[in-house]
């Protein structure tokens, strides 16, 4: 081959070359998050549409994460995403220490569309007030009931010895009334035989007296 023909022979295989080395496949540049319908991932996770919402809502109210970052869209078109998959298994399965790096390394939304959820340092003082909170109602309420148990005790005691003390009255009442009667007849009858036995008495003298005259 002559020298003027293998340089130009050189020169196409370098361009040839060149432009292989550059073309890449847009994929390649860029790995797309899959995303999952409700009745995919409670397929892959075994999980009913009750146990699925339980799962994400464990997922943002203890562990912090975001929703948009497991969920999108709404009703018939919500999608779950890789990583709500990933969370949701290692939460049912109760590896939590692995859940724990996943939640670390997940990524986190936009100032903007993020909610206000507890991170698990905040979770842990929120539940103990509220159960306080819970305890510290729970013993009022207690005192409370306690207190008009026994005023109610007190009142019904005091009902029931004026009861008593109205029977014994009425007792002593009828007693009196049967005595009254009693002395009124006896009295009654002591007059009655005063007075027969003064006519008698008076007749017999005035037949004396009549005999010695």
């Amino acid at each position: 081959m002559k020298p003027d023909e293998q340089a130009q022979s050189l020169a196409v295989i370098d361009v040839e070359s060149e432009a292989i080395d550059n073309c890449v496949e847009p994929e390649e540049l860029e790995e797309t998050e899959q995303w999952y319908s409700a009745l995919q991932i409670q397929g892959l996770l075994r999980l009913s549409k009750a146990g699925l919402q339980q799962s994400i809502s464990k997922l943002q109210s203890i562990y912090g994460l975001d929703i948009t970052t497991l969920r999108r869209g709404a009703a018939r078109a919500t999608q779950y995403s890789e990583l709500a998959r990933k969370a949701c298994k290692l939460l049912n399965a109760g590896k939590l220490s692995e859940l724990r790096k996943l939640v670390e390394n997940a990524p986190t939304a936009s100032p903007a569309s993020q909610v206000s959820t507890l991170t698990i340092s905040e979770y842990t003082p929120v539940l103990d007030r509220r159960i306080a909170e819970l305890k510290q109602v729970s013993t009022s309420n207690s005192a409370s009931l306690n207190q008009n148990v026994q005023q109610l005790l007190a009142q019904i005691a005091s009902e029931n010895q004026a009861a008593q003390q109205r029977d014994a009255d009425l007792d002593n009442a009828e007693i009196n009334a049967a005595q009254n009667r009693g002395a009124t007849r006896a009295l009654a009858v002591f007059q009655a035989e005063q007075k027969a036995q003064a006519e008698v008495l008076a007749q017999l003298r005035a037949t004396k007296l009549g005999a010695e005259s």
